[in-house]
């Protein structure tokens, strides 16, 4: 089966890690480029993805930046979570010798990637309370320009995501959304119930930590559920009021 070329959002297979591309009007986002270039790579070629405007790093861990050097001298802008450790700093020091601007992303931040607009959701600038790593990645909201509106959830943790949801920038029923940390058992329910995702998307690949947790899946029971270690590589894209999907392996 050929890949559909008009796609909005794209689910990368990459393993256990997250690479997801947003497209409008022509200029496409990356959010993490999951933990190896290989996969990335292959999924920007099937894709004919050769430039990225705008790489989103949401947190530094390997399956969410280890595949960067796939992308590198290819990216405008990168936005990136709190930097924790010097390796860090190599690596966004790398990106921005490539040609790259760098800018380290907080809630409140906003901006355009063709027709459509995105918004850093959290974390706060000050994000003392939290250490840096799972709780403290990069959430963001996209939508309009013919992307369906999506809300993109890191790896963040139960907790971290009540703070997300009290601080009231979550506003569903969102179209579709990236389910945190790959569906990990460590969820708040009341920010899914708040998101009302009419797909539920878990970038997951094979692993030993139970992901996806059946708690998660539950908790979106009534969503479209795409799961990537099951379905491969998942695009979307919105036609009116209606989501059309595409996927490189039937659900099982």
């Amino acid at each position: 089966m050929s890949t559909p070329q008009d796609w909005a959002i794209a689910a990368c297979d990459v393993g256990q890690g997250d690479a997801v591309l947003l497209r409008s009007a022509g200029r496409v986002a990356l959010i993490d480029t999951g933990p190896d270039p290989a996969p990335l790579h292959a999924c920007l070629s099937a894709l004919g993805v050769d430039r990225i405007d705008l790489l989103i790093i949401t947190h530094f861990d390997l399956d969410h930046f280890g595949g960067t050097d796939a992308v590198i001298g290819r990216v405008g802008v990168v936005l990136h979570g709190p930097v924790g450790a010097e390796s860090d700093r190599r690596l966004l020091e790398q990106l921005a010798a490539s040609g790259a601007q760098v800018v380290e992303g907080f809630a409140g931040q906003h901006g355009t990637l063709g027709g459509a607009g995105w918004q850093v959701l959290w974390p706060q600038r000050d994000t003392r309370g939290f250490e840096v790593g799972n709780d403290t990645s990069l959430v963001l909201e996209f939508g309009g320009g013919g992307l369906p509106r999506t809300l993109l959830l890191g790896d963040l943790g139960a907790s971290s995501q009540r703070q997300l949801l009290g601080g009231g920038r979550v506003r569903g029923p969102y179209a579709i959304v990236k389910i945190a940390h790959h569906g990990s058992r460590d969820q708040e329910p009341a920010l899914y119930a708040e998101a009302r995702p009419a797909v539920a998307l878990f970038t997951v690949g094979e692993n030993t930590y139970g992901h996806p947790h059946p708690d998660a899946l539950a908790m979106v029971d009534g969503a479209h559920i795409l799961r990537t270690d099951l379905q491969g590589r998942v695009l979307l894209r919105a036609e009116e009021d209606a989501l059309t999907l595409w996927a490189e392996r039937p659900a099982g």
